[in-house]
């Protein structure tokens, strides 16, 4: 697309759109200049670029004749690809094999219609039609090239994607052939608690379990009493406790 140094190309692309699409709907010159220079974003650019020189028919005319027939051929080019897309979704559900071989079958039928009544028409003087089934055959022949292409490639994908997993399957044997060794697995072992003694001083720090404590991941933490409250005495508590056969010294 040019670049357009008018009026109306000077404008936001947002206006210009909206000016397309009254244009396109048929609205008249003189309402939509009346539109135009009524907009604020509009009188901007015309006070900044154009003297404040309000926007007229003739500008309006002339972008007609530019920027507007631009737009309608963008228009055209967008509104194919969309049909296109669509007849494209609508052709993939119709049919699960490729249409380069469908049309490969196409042709070599009308080649055997073509064989048959070829002596028929050299006989009434006529020539067959070669020069065009050629033609077309070559045409069908490079849309089943691609055809094959694209099936060559699928096979690659299914190829690369096996040795994948056999590379992944093998990486793991390897491993666990690998941790299997004790001599490794003893490392590892070491690695671990020389890690877990690494850990303790933080451990009796923050859940104040004491080194000879047997503190371990599964064992529940210190439950916590409340500041200056003394715990119950288990021994008093049950001295005070009248026994089921205890009865009173006292004469009633």
């Amino acid at each position: 697309m040019s670049t357009r140094t008018g009026k109306i190309a000077r404008l936001p692309r947002e206006v210009r759109d909206k000016l397309n699409r009254r244009l396109y709907d048929g609205e008249p010159g003189k309402a939509l200049v009346k539109w135009l220079n009524a907009l604020p974003e509009v009188e901007a650019v015309l006070e900044a670029e154009f003297a404040g020189r309000p926007v007229r028919e003739q500008n309006l005319s002339e972008w007609k004749q530019g920027g507007y027939r631009e737009w309608l051929a963008q228009q055209d080019a967008l509104e194919m690809v969309r049909r296109l897309s669509a007849d494209a979704d609508e052709l993939k559900q119709a049919t699960a094999e490729p249409l380069g071989d469908k049309l490969a079958v196409w042709v070599a039928a009308r080649y055997v219609v073509a064989a048959k009544s070829l002596s028929g028409r050299q006989q009434a003087g006529e020539g067959a039609d070669w020069p065009r089934l050629r033609e077309f055959c070559n045409d069908v022949v490079a849309l089943r090239r691609g055809d094959h292409y694209a099936e060559r490639l699928q096979i690659e994908r299914e190829r690369l994607e096996f040795e994948q997993n056999q590379a992944k399957k093998k990486t793991d044997e390897e491993f666990w052939e690998w941790a299997s060794d004790p001599e490794i697995r003893d490392k590892i072992s070491q690695a671990f608690r020389t890690r877990a003694e690494e850990i303790q001083p933080i451990r009796e720090e923050v859940l104040g379990c004491a080194p000879d404590s047997g503190w371990t991941e599964d064992a529940e933490a210190p439950s916590a009493t409340v500041e200056g409250e003394r715990p119950p005495d288990e021994s008093v508590a049950q001295s005070d406790q009248i026994k089921p056969n205890q009865t009173s010294s006292e004469n009633p």
